[in-house]
């Protein structure tokens, strides 16, 4: 199959997020893609904010970020949004307030902390996400701006959980587990990197046939369902290498890189 464009996850794929490092050969593989003209896109949970450690080693033609509700153009041109609506982000607020949440929005190219400051800035720092991190003592700058999604971060996951199942346009994902806390994303119940991914397509005449798509989580599922080739890391649990095509090294093992060759003949 003459595969035509490439989306790749970041952390735990590409990106080795505890140490900061994209390995060579996986920016080796990269650049002979684009050598043949292939498009190479991210396909990421990241707002663009926190891209910033990756982009200046990768210039990607498109970036699907905070999980498919802000896709850009290699101009960093918005293409597709999906941001939460006001309503929702003052009652995500209100209810972190009630149960001493941490929170954190995540506004495209910005991310602002509302509660909770050292945990959630030591949260970002240990991801090296730190640049255009900013602090709200007002709760405010949802109101003025969209926000994409945002990050909680609690004890109370039977709560999360609850607030969940009682807001039918959320979903929330899982991020971390640590002794103290839980950690969760909260995104609109349509965002999916797929759906993100499909605005690409469109833009490029291209259909999901002509995709390869790799991931190690379960946000990255659908992608991999729905590629022409979807390929899992070998960090993948078993459950996300069930929906995959094939399934790499992991991401300490040249996965992408070995995975492109595979799949190029590169």
């Amino acid at each position: 199959m003459n595969y035509k464009i490439v989306f790749l996850d970041m952390d735990g794929t590409l990106y080795q997020t505890e140490n900061d490092i994209i390995q060579q050969a996986n920016l080796d593989a990269i650049n002979e893609l684009r050598k043949q003209g292939v498009l190479v896109c991210a396909a990421t949970g990241r707002p663009l904010n926190q891209m910033k450690l990756i982009l200046e080693r990768i210039k990607f033609d498109y970036m699907v970020l905070i999980n498919g509700g802000y896709v850009l153009d290699k101009e960093q041109r918005l293409l597709y949004e999906n941001p939460l609506k006001s309503e929702t982000t003052d009652e995500i607020v209100s209810w972190c307030n009630t149960n001493k949440s941490g929170l954190m929005f995540h506004f495209g190219d910005s991310s602002y902390i509302y509660n909770n400051f050292y945990p959630m800035y030591y949260f970002c720092r240990d991801h090296h996400v730190l640049d255009y991190l900013f602090y709200d003592e007002n709760l405010s700058y949802h109101k003025r701006h969209n926000a994409y999604n945002a990050v909680l971060m609690t004890k109370e996951k039977k709560k999360v959980d609850a607030f969940i199942n009682s807001h039918d346009e959320l979903r929330s994902d899982l991020i971390e587990i640590s002794q103290d806390h839980f950690c969760f994303d909260i995104f609109n119940a349509g965002n999916d990197k797929s759906v993100g991914i499909e605005q690409v397509l469109k833009k490029e005449n291209l259909s999901w046939k002509d995709c390869v798509c790799f991931g190690d989580s379960t946000n990255d599922i659908q992608m991999l369902k729905k590629a022409g080739l979807g390929i899992a890391m070998g960090n993948a649990n078993d459950y996300v290498k069930s929906f995959a095509d094939k399934v790499t090294a992991n991401v300490y093992d040249e996965g992408v890189a070995q995975g492109l060759k595979k799949a190029f003949d590169i």
